[in-house]
């Protein structure tokens, strides 16, 4: 007989649930051309502390939809590409691959991953599940929430992090027949593709009718294989992006 659903709740809430989402609020890293978060208290229990009232507690959030730990969809980056609203919710629960990259980062911080990256990674952990997101760790969450330590600036000005590479997502994509993927870092692309003016990784993959989640957390505490990731965003009509909640489900 099958497992029933209270059978699978009780396996699931026996396997340990992992995090990978940073707290969001304001001054947190993001992209140079976005402006920071604000945050106005409008309701208070406190007379003269809120805006608009007192009696209970109510926030307005002012933030770009590219905030924190986010969902991308494609329209992001495509014309008439799938909006939030638009993708569906059993894209929310997936096998989850870790692509572990911290080696090549820390020799060179301009790393773009190559399909020899995730070859690599195959002849360890087996071939990629197609459905799957693969997530790329590179360390660099470490640096959270440290905004100049993540760009890594040079003395031009120049972003140093590493990043995907756009046949290596071709392969994801063609080859593997990937969901979706997701990243430690604030962009798809490296720091000095995208400090040249472009963005070929991340125009790829959304073009691709795929969908990504930027600058996860807690990722080196998730195996390579074997995991289930849950990413979760709210439904706003025509949504071009959002801050998300993102965790793993990893067998004890």
């Amino acid at each position: 007989m099958a497992d029933s659903l209270a059978d699978v709740l009780a396996r699931l809430r026996s396997c340990e649930w992992i995090d990978l989402t940073h707290t969001f609020g304001p001054g947190i890293p993001h992209y140079s051309a976005f402006p920071d978060e604000e945050r106005e208290t409008l309701f208070h229990f406190d007379e003269g502390v809120g805006a608009s009232g007192t009696g209970f507690l109510a926030h307005r959030f002012t933030h770009i939809g590219q905030w924190g730990t986010h969902v991308d969809p494609p329209a992001h980056f495509t014309r008439g590409g799938r909006f939030l609203d638009e993708l569906p919710v059993t894209d929310m629960i997936l096998p989850l691959v870790v692509i572990d990259v911290r080696r090549q980062a820390t020799a060179d911080v301009d790393h773009i991953v190559s399909v020899a990256d995730i070859e690599g990674h195959e002849a360890e952990h087996g071939e990629i599940p197609s459905g799957a997101f693969v997530a790329l760790l590179t360390g660099w969450s470490d640096r959270w929430p440290d905004g100049e330590a993540m760009a890594n600036r040079d003395a031009d000005g120049l972003g140093h992090y590493p990043g995907w590479g756009v046949e290596s997502l071709r392969f994801l994509v063609e080859e593997r027949g990937v969901t979706a993927i997701g990243h430690d870092t604030t962009d798809t692309d490296a720091g000095a593709v995208v400090g040249a003016g472009s963005a070929p990784a991340e125009t790829y993959i959304l073009a691709a009718d795929k969908w990504q989640i930027e600058m996860l957390a807690g990722l080196d505490r998730v195996p390579a294989t074997g995991a289930l990731v849950v990413a979760t965003w709210p439904k706003p009509q025509e949504g071009s992006g959002f801050p998300a909640r993102v965790f793993a489900i990893v067998d004890r």
